[in-house]
């Protein structure tokens, strides 16, 4: 039973990892047409999530001096979910570029700590759960860049369409909050003040 609902709670976060990038481009047009982004604006709503992506990993020595797993989880998704919701009512090239920013660092912050969780989770089936990962991962984003033109055309709003993906996100921080495990995670030695410079990986 812990095993099921460990897997369920590894594929409904990482359903909303891709969301706020796969949703961009489907919807780039009308985007356009009704806040004059330009090309190279719509370029920093894919690259600045990607640059937090890449960014906030190399902080977490540091971060887990202030941020437990738990808080770093809920402050992760309930970041993704804000975003979407204030892309439900955005009507500027600026607020949709500070709104990539906020859902890049949501998703920064739950990324980094997947492969960890799923390690310690799964530790004699890592590869099948680490697959199932990946496979939930990409599916969240293939399903954000089909549903979302549609949706937003059956609504009449291209913004329903990026603001939608609140609601898996919110129904993330509810099953984290709900069925996540109690125990706590086990420190790892040096974690806390070791950081990326100091390791030889």
């Amino acid at each position: 039973m812990r095993a099921a609902l460990n897997l369920l709670l590894v594929i409904l976060l990482a359903l909303n990892l891709r969301p706020i990038l796969t949703s961009i481009g489907p919807l780039l047009e009308p985007m356009r047409a009704s806040t004059g982004l330009g090309y190279q604006q719509a370029a920093l709503l894919t690259a600045l999530p990607v640059l937090c992506m890449g960014l906030v990993p190399l902080l977490q020595p540091w971060l887990r001096r202030w941020i437990s797993e738990h808080g770093g989880m809920l402050g992760g998704l309930a970041a993704i979910a804000l975003a979407c919701l204030w892309r439900l009512q955005l009507d500027s090239a600026w607020a949709l570029i500070a709104s990539a920013v906020v859902a890049g660092l949501g998703v920064a912050l739950v990324q980094g700590m997947m492969p960890g969780l799923v390690n310690r989770w799964f530790p004699a089936r890592l590869a099948g759960a680490m697959g199932l990962y990946s496979a939930a991962l990409m599916s969240g984003g293939g399903l954000a860049a089909v549903l979302g033109p549609h949706i937003s055309g059956y609504f009449g709003h291209w913004q329903v369409g990026l603001g939608l993906w609140a609601i898996p996100a919110l129904l993330a921080v509810l099953a984290w909050a709900v069925l996540r495990p109690r125990q706590q995670p086990p420190k790892l030695a040096g974690a806390a003040d070791g950081h990326w410079f100091g390791t030889r990986r």
